[in-house]
């Protein structure tokens, strides 16, 4: 084992050894984090919702989103071409192909101009591409406008959380405490309370004062350009509409070839979480009128301008060179491979990266700032269960490539000191256990 392996063995037995503290931030988030997995799991069978269940619907329509993915990857230059073409010139977008982050980032601070302020929905693409901290070193106030990234703006909260539901971890006292702290308000410690407070005090700023919008997207078709978002708060919505500018920040991966597939897309996502989506939003243009003599104004009551920011960075190298993360072009973000997840039961947020919980954003992360983050990440604390790859409604394997980055930590000498013993009774005595 070299000393940045035993380094990093101790970095990440150390955070592990938090979880036996009841009131630390990682024991705090993985007990509530099982109970939500338990839960999660447990529903996938149930028909409380609709007449099928959530397993079974995935298990309908997974083949043709594989499908569709893998037609994507074999033909990746002509989809990302064609959707350019099309967003261009029928939808009226403003189109940016980002070869790399940086491009990326340049991009959005050209876009963004001299305003200060931005409003945004989850974006983890955004996060992908360097854009968050970006905005951050040119101090650029980020105003999060889904609930739980309010609560941990709100509670300062910075270690990784689950994308979906980022606040989770936090208790009703903790949340009103915070507020009475923060803003001199007294609330009664109940979710409807505090629901009550931020629509009441934060819905009239996003209606009134956002000038420039940030969203991510569920998905985009080839065929027409048009950009899927799913959601069940109703901020996306507001913030796709009630602005002057919309800036969509997607990874490449996140286009499909057509509308029907993009739907589908967005479907698989609420049904394998079993969250309630209340609104689909499919967009094909800025806001625009012709009812004055037939002559299209854009800029009506919704957004007067959409700007979409194509990111490639590593994707088109992963899909022509058949790099073993190939198969992160296929993830359709629907998370559901964290609740069924080993080590992310087990471990919480200690098994994640700065992107997120889980398997995949270690992939992420190792990606973009190579195996030492990785495996200071908690990559050797997977299991090897292969429950995500199983349950992913894309065809995702996971498993292989958390199996590749440990083989790939194994040869620089980064596995733990039991694993390297391990090895060593295989190729020494042909037993393990001897």
């Amino acid at each position: 084992m070299s000393e940045e392996g035993a380094k990093l063995y101790d970095e990440v037995k150390e955070k592990v050894e938090t979880l036996k503290d009841e009131k630390s931030i990682h024991r705090k988030f993985a007990d509530i984090w099982r109970l939500a997995c338990i839960g999660k799991y447990r529903s996938f069978d149930l028909r409380y919702l609709y007449d099928d269940t959530s397993r079974e619907y995935v298990e309908k329509y997974k083949p043709a989103m594989i499908e569709a993915k893998e037609k994507f990857l074999e033909n990746i230059e002509d989809y990302v071409d064609q959707c350019l073409n099309v967003m261009e010139k029928t939808n009226k977008f403003k189109v940016y192909y980002a070869k790399t982050n940086e491009e990326a980032q340049e991009a959005f601070m050209k876009e963004l101009g001299d305003n200060k302020v931005i409003y945004k929905s989850k974006s983890l693409e955004a996060k992908d591409a360097g854009i968050i901290d970006a905005l951050k070193e040119n101090n650029i106030e980020i105003k999060e406008t889904d609930l739980g990234d309010v609560l941990c703006q709100l509670l300062e909260y910075e270690s990784p959380s689950f994308t979906l539901g980022p606040g989770i971890q936090f208790t009703e006292e903790e949340i009103v405490a915070k507020i009475k702290e923060r803003y001199g308000v007294e609330l009664e410690p109940k979710a409807e309370k505090i629901v009550k407070y931020y629509r009441e005090n934060y819905r009239p700023e996003l209606l009134n004062d956002v000038k420039v919008s940030l969203t991510s997207a569920n998905a985009i078709s080839a065929h027409d350009g048009s950009i899927v978002l799913i959601e069940n708060e109703g901020n996306i919505s507001v913030l796709t509409r009630a602005t002057d500018k919309h800036i969509v920040v997607a990874g490449i991966s996140k286009i499909v070839p057509d509308e029907f597939d993009a739907l589908m897309v967005a479907k698989l996502q609420e049904r394998i979480t079993n969250v309630d989506a209340g609104y689909i939003s499919i967009i094909s243009s800025p806001s625009s009128t012709s009812d004055i003599q037939g002559t299209r104004v854009f800029g009506m009551y919704g957004a007067k301008e959409v700007v979409v920011i194509l990111v490639d960075d590593w994707r088109t190298e992963a899909a022509k060179e058949n790099l073993f993360y190939k198969d992160m072009l296929k993830c359709i973000s629907c998370k559901s491979c964290d609740f069924v997840c080993t080590a992310s039961r087990a471990f919480g947020n200690i098994y994640a990266s700065k992107y997120g919980i889980g398997g995949i954003n270690i992939v992420r992360d190792y990606i973009h700032n190579g195996i030492e983050e990785a495996v200071k990440d908690g990559l050797f604390l997977c299991t090897g269960c292969e429950n995500c790859t199983n349950w992913c409604p894309a065809g995702v394997d996971l498993a292989e490539m958390i199996k590749n980055l440990k083989k790939i930590a194994t040869e620089k000498g980064l596995c733990p000191p039991t694993l390297k013993k391990y090895q060593e009774k295989i190729i020494e005595d042909k037993n393990p256990f001897k």
